[in-house]
């Protein structure tokens, strides 16, 4: 083990429901909250835990409050409505290096700054459910989020072993905006069941990790010096206004009657494009996914073989990032879930299961990972588990 984080954390929140009420038009059902929380995180260097930047953000602490509201209309049976609104205020107290403005060494010995931010997001979103023939459920939602950058984006100034990357914080980030808009559809009763949705985002200040290309040791003095040891690249938390879009669907259906139970086939896409304004990519993004499978239950038994085809992913970052094979995941399962007498063991459930992963044992690297051309996947695995609800 070479690195350790710590997160000592407290958080407690208060939500109070109202009687639902006639307002004429709808009936209004409405919940207000209220909930707070403290955190501290520590990263200490493994190397020199004395140093004058102690590990990639160590020490820093945060206090948040937020209050949030959310308004249900049921205009009809058919027909409801869905608005909610939250207000947060962060405070963040952590240290950096006078970070040169090009971040790399200029020969001039560090200090370290105090970093203390605040931030007040507000967020809002509004959603329509109508009900439609067929047992069909549509759905749009228009969502304004803001979000403010976390510890890590502002405060990191070392060697994260974890993603092998030398990472470079931004105390300057400015709150993060997402405005989206999502259509669905789905159907949850029926032999046939689905649920399809496409959503659309545009971020003004998208916060993202931005390879540099130049390669960084255990310090900071360290990047840029042409040291064929070092290993980890630099990534420096960015902002630039991005625009994300996909489509996720997936559905069952039920064929018919086998041996006392139901069988049928089952399928799954998704796809997500990500590119910042300009058109470049957004860094690490997932690929293509295709799938589709067979399945088999009973009132006791559920048993599945799936497999997934990832496609290739060829839309990367200009800097640091390789394209990616696509593969096939092909996964099976078989489940045993029964009542018990609660009288044996106190339980009242079991569910007994085994679970095949990566049965081609295929070289599966994932997209969205720092370390993917050095690391893969798990290969072919088998696990048993069980689960007693008491």
């Amino acid at each position: 083990m070479r690195q350790t984080f710590t997160s000592k954390e407290q958080e407690a929140r208060v939500e109070v429901q109202m009687m639902p009420f006639n307002a004429r038009f709808a009936t209004v059902t409405t919940a207000f909250g209220l909930q707070g929380g403290h955190q501290e995180l520590t990263a200490p260097s493994p190397d020199d835990p004395g140093a004058l930047f102690n590990g990639l953000w160590s020490p820093n602490n945060n206090n948040r409050v937020a209050g949030y509201v959310f308004n249900e209309f049921k205009f009809t049976d058919q027909t409801k409505a869905q608005i909610a609104g939250r207000i947060e205020h962060v405070e963040l107290h952590g240290s950096t290096p006078d970070f040169p403005a090009d971040f790399l060494p200029d020969g001039a010995p560090q200090s370290s700054v105090s970093r203390n931010p605040s931030y007040t997001p507000v967020s809002g979103s509004v959603g329509l459910i109508q009900n439609l023939p067929g047992d069909l459920v549509g759905s749009i939602t228009a969502q304004y989020v803001e979000r403010a950058p976390k510890p890590a984006e502002l405060f990191s100034r070392g060697a994260h072993d974890a993603t092998a990357t030398f990472d470079i914080g931004n105390p300057n980030l400015t709150i993060e905006t997402a405005k989206s808009v999502e259509i669905g559809l789905r159907k949850a009763t029926g032999p046939f069941r689905f649920e399809a949705t496409a959503y659309y985002t545009r971020f003004s200040n998208f916060i993202y990790r931005r390879l540099t290309g130049v390669m960084c040791g255990e310090d900071f003095d360290s990047c840029g010096n042409g040291d064929p040891t070092n290993e980890g690249r630099q990534a420096v938390y960015s902002q630039r206004d991005a625009i994300f879009r996909g489509a996720e669907f997936q559905s069952q259906l039920d064929i018919g009657a086998l041996n006392g139970g139901i069988w049928g086939i089952e399928n799954q896409f998704d796809v997500v494009r990500a590119t910042f304004t300009d058109g470049s990519n957004v860094p690490r993004i997932p690929p293509v996914r295709l799938g589709g499978g067979v399945y088999w239950r009973d009132s006791n038994w559920f048993t599945r073989v799936n497999l997934v085809h990832a496609f290739a992913q060829n839309d990367i970052a200009v800097i640091g990032e390789t394209p990616t094979a696509g593969y096939n995941l092909l996964n099976a399962e078989i489940t045993y879930n029964t009542k018990l007498n609660q009288s044996w063991i106190g339980a009242r459930e079991m569910t007994l299961g085994l679970v095949g992963n990566n049965l081609l044992n295929q070289n599966i690297r994932n997209s969205v990972s720092y370390t993917k051309d050095e690391v893969l996947m798990p290969g072919l695995g088998v696990r048993a588990f069980a689960n007693l609800k008491f």
